[in-house]
């Protein structure tokens, strides 16, 4: 019997091919990965200023079913905050939170936000969260109502 080559009919990609593939792709991923690294930054900024948020809903909540007034307190560095007992001046150790890097507290009123029994805040202002990407406000009003908003 007599054997054929079959070099024609053979299966599979040469090197050549392969190489030049190997160098699409990595010019592919050198463009997007620029966009991944952004969208990354941007997570962590939505994540630190709905976690400022959440902070505040709870601590209206708080002295809603407490019947006690809370206080809301900003590190000096803008990086994290607290709650406290305004009365007692404790702090509620579970309630410290420290926000993504790269992210902080802009701004804030001058004074730390109080809620109230009856849900009201004193004093209303605008929470402003910063990172590399944009900022993110979160407003609270007299009467104690939480608003998020992209700037």
């Amino acid at each position: 019997m007599k054997q054929r080559n079959n070099k024609n009919n053979a299966h599979g990609f040469s090197l050549p091919e392969l190489l030049i593939v190997a160098a699409i792709a990595a010019i592919i991923a050198a463009f997007t990965a620029p966009g991944f690294v952004r969208i990354q930054k941007g997570l962590s900024l939505w994540g630190s200023a709905r976690m400022v948020e959440t902070s505040l809903q709870w601590g209206r909540m708080r002295a809603i079913s407490s019947n006690a007034p809370v206080l809301f307190e900003v590190g000096e560095d803008g990086e994290g905050f607290i709650w406290r007992d305004p009365s007692t001046d404790e702090s509620f150790e579970t309630t410290a939170r420290f926000l993504n890097s790269g992210t902080r507290i802009a701004s804030s009123p001058r004074t730390p936000l109080r809620f109230y029994p009856r849900g009201n805040a004193v004093p209303s202002g605008t929470y402003r969260v910063e990172g590399e990407t944009g900022s993110y406000s979160i407003i609270v009003t007299p009467g104690g109502r939480i608003r998020f908003q992209k700037n």
